[in-house]
């Protein structure tokens, strides 16, 4: 029997889920078989928005060793290094361009068992609403058990209909900040703008705002174009993520996060053995970094042990000061960084240092204009039910099809990752990928998280049959 699965977005999540689908077809043997749509407008599916990069300063902020598309073979991509000729060993930083070539071949390099196929179709889905059971047309074969479908609307009017779909979306752009608006053409909202480099020509003082790793990445690609210039970044905090050692594979240490939740433990319990611990190694001299390498496993188990108000302290109070440390800079970059700091290039600060004063996100407080010849926003990551980004989002938030996370940065989901209607109806022929799972899951967004998702997503999808519940109209 051949299940057909629309996977939404070309990104690495899209690739990293096609190629475990297929996988997982050839591990159910010759009675099931997949057809994988993988649907995205761009000529070759992969490079997603952070590698889409050629700068050669901008590299991955994780090792190898930790980034192969698949649990259970962590060395997958390093051997595709080797046969790709790109040098590494397991703590090599790839260049992001590099990982991005890694994904484009990585469906080539999975063998397609007989009866299974994986499709790239070039376009946008605008729209998904419930299709008819049992279907075939449109150069798709039928789908399957003759059960009830999706239909895929395209931007160009074309029809595509699946057992299921996923949404693999990748992450809006920022939003832009109207307390900056008044730059006129010196804010560039986007920091991947193409035109970024055009619209920085000749700027002298450029202030970033946010001081997370884009901002890096921002002031190491412009710093050798505007070498005259001086950069400021701004946050409300002031402060840059941490960074890997010179030896960025530490020996593992074990921290058992779970021993703080019995017999009744608290957020509050769990964030105290984290910092007494990371305080005990430093004190040993050892490589604190060690100490979240081991809870970084088990930060979702412990998300789902909170109480709905434990998570929203969590995003309010933790959420930063956890990000710095565990999404961390190359020691190169950190070198670099230093570099630039003590020659007074960059100079980090927070906002009311630089402006006078902290003021809500969004409002418009006058700032002088004339402080700076360019601003440009590198923030956090605006919630995936943002209008206008995505015109299929707009459709379903629309219909009532999907809602956000209370939280806000993701989306209402079931635990196996189904889409919630607005009326709290979980849909099963509706998945979710990557920044949508933010809610129900915490950590979500890396390789290793999405190489997890993908490996439930693709067991699910095909080992049983789905139930015929329908998408509200």
């Amino acid at each position: 029997m051949q299940r057909t699965i629309a996977v939404v977005g070309g990104g690495a999540a899209g690739v990293i889920l096609s190629a475990h689908l297929v996988r997982a077809a050839a591990s159910h043997g010759p009675h099931r078989q997949v057809r994988v749509l993988l649907i995205d407008p761009a000529e070759t599916p992969g490079r997603g928005l952070p590698y889409r990069t050629t700068d050669p300063r901008h590299t991955l902020n994780a090792v190898v060793a930790r980034l192969s598309a698949f649990d259970d073979d962590p060395e997958h991509l390093l051997r595709w290094c080797a046969s790709a000729g790109v040098p590494a060993e397991p703590g090599t930083f790839l260049q992001r361009a590099d990982f991005g070539r890694y994904l484009t071949e990585l469906l080539g390099s999975v063998p397609v068992p007989d009866g299974s196929a994986v499709e790239h179709v070039r376009g946008t889905v605008v729209d998904v609403v419930d299709g008819p059971s049992g279907w075939a047309g449109a150069g798709v074969s039928g789908t399957g058990g003759g059960g009830a479908s999706v239909t895929l609307t395209l931007a160009d009017g074309g029809t595509l209909r699946a057992d299921a779909a996923v949404l693999a979306l990748g992450t809006p752009p920022p939003v832009r900040l109207p307390e900056y608006e008044p730059w006129g053409e010196r804010y560039v909202a986007d920091p991947w703008s193409p035109d970024l480099d055009e619209r920085a020509a000749g700027a002298r003082r450029v202030l970033v705002v946010g001081t997370g790793l884009t901002t890096l990445d921002v002031v190491a690609h412009l710093h050798p174009l505007l070498p005259d210039a001086t950069f400021t970044a701004v946050s409300r905090g002031g402060a840059l993520p941490a960074a890997h050692a010179a030896d960025p594979l530490p020996p593992a240490v074990e921290v058992e996060l779970d021993r703080a939740f019995s017999p009744a433990g608290t957020l509050d319990t769990a964030v105290d053995v984290v910092r007494r611990r990371v305080a005990a190694e430093r004190a040993a001299g050892r490589d604190w970094r060690a100490v979240i390498d081991a809870v970084r496993p088990q930060v979702n188990p412990t998300w789902s042990r909170l109480t709905a108000d434990e998570q929203a302290a969590f995003q309010r109070v933790h959420a930063r000061s956890w990000e710095n440390v565990r999404h961390r800079m190359s020691h190169a970059m950190r070198t670099h960084v230093d570099r630039l700091l003590a020659d007074g290039v960059l100079t980090v600060s927070t906002v009311e240092a630089v402006f006078g004063g902290v003021d809500a996100p969004g409002r418009d407080t006058g700032r002088d204009t004339s402080a700076f010849d360019l601003v440009v926003g590198a923030t956090g990551l605006p919630a995936l039910t943002s209008p206008g980004w995505n015109p299929l989002v707009d459709a379903l938030v629309a219909r009532g099809v999907l809602r956000p996370h209370r939280l806000g940065t993701g989306l209402d989901l079931t635990p196996d990752a189904a889409l919630v209607d607005a009326a709290g109806v979980g849909h099963p022929r509706l998945r979710a990928m990557g920044l949508a799972r933010r809610g129900l899951e915490w950590e979500c967004t890396s390789v290793p998280d999405l190489r997890r998702q993908a490996a439930r997503l693709a067991e699910d999808l095909l080992a049983e049959d789905l139930p015929a519940d329908g998408l509200p109209g």
